[in-house]
């Protein structure tokens, strides 16, 4: 597991993060829904989760933030540490490998060092701003500009200029509509901005 190793973390929490259980999940697979207690935090090792709230009385989904590698989800942590049920869906947004961080080591390991108090911190922090300008987009940019700055976090984050999601799962992503972003899709492309194939988006002129 290199990539814990460019965490900056105690030598002794590495091999103690390393003799916790990890997992591979596919595409789509849930790692916490609604009502349920959290039995483990993941630590995103490659891939990412998506977390996210859903009206299931207008059947619609509103992104909250993502999960991606050196990461570990706080809304799993609160509920694991509150014994709160959650009121969020967690699902892997691609093939992922988790490690499970059990309520025990997450006491042991913030008695016995500073780093995972540390690397805790800032993933509330990073987390935290994220969910902040989520509420902002939503409440104070119209639906072109938060489609066009979601197309862009989600090139940089695959490092790809070709997003492979369908119209309707952006429209989840974002509360809104297919039929919605279907039509914004079609004004970008007309402008330059982007290329519509069957299952892809292409980024040509979008910043």
């Amino acid at each position: 597991m290199e990539v814990i190793s460019t965490l900056n973390l105690e030598i002794e929490l590495i091999k103690d993060i390393h003799n916790t259980k990890s997992i591979t999940v596919k595409k789509n697979d849930s790692i916490l829904k609604p009502g349920d207690i959290a039995k483990f935090v993941p630590l995103v090792i490659n891939g990412s989760l998506r977390v996210f709230y859903k009206n299931t009385d207008l059947n619609k989904e509103i992104l909250l933030y993502n999960v991606i590698q050196n990461q570990i989800c706080f809304s799993s942590y609160i509920s694991i540490i509150k014994n709160n049920l959650s009121k969020v869906f967690i699902v892997a947004e691609k093939n992922s490998k988790l490690i499970l961080i059990s309520k025990n080591s997450i006491l042991n390991w913030q008695e016995k060092y500073k780093s995972w108090n540390d690397f805790i911190i800032k993933n509330y922090i990073n987390q935290h701003e994220i969910l902040l300008e989520s509420i902002k987009d939503i409440g104070l940019n119209k639906i072109d500009t938060r489609l066009k700055k979601y197309l862009v976090k989600k090139t940089k984050i695959t490092n790809n200029k070709t997003i492979y999601l369908t119209h309707k799962f952006i429209a989840n992503e974002l509360g809104t509509s297919r039929v919605v972003i279907s039509r914004i899709l079609k004004k970008f492309e007309k402008s330059g901005k982007v290329e519509l194939s069957r299952g892809s988006i292409k980024l040509k002129n979008v910043s």
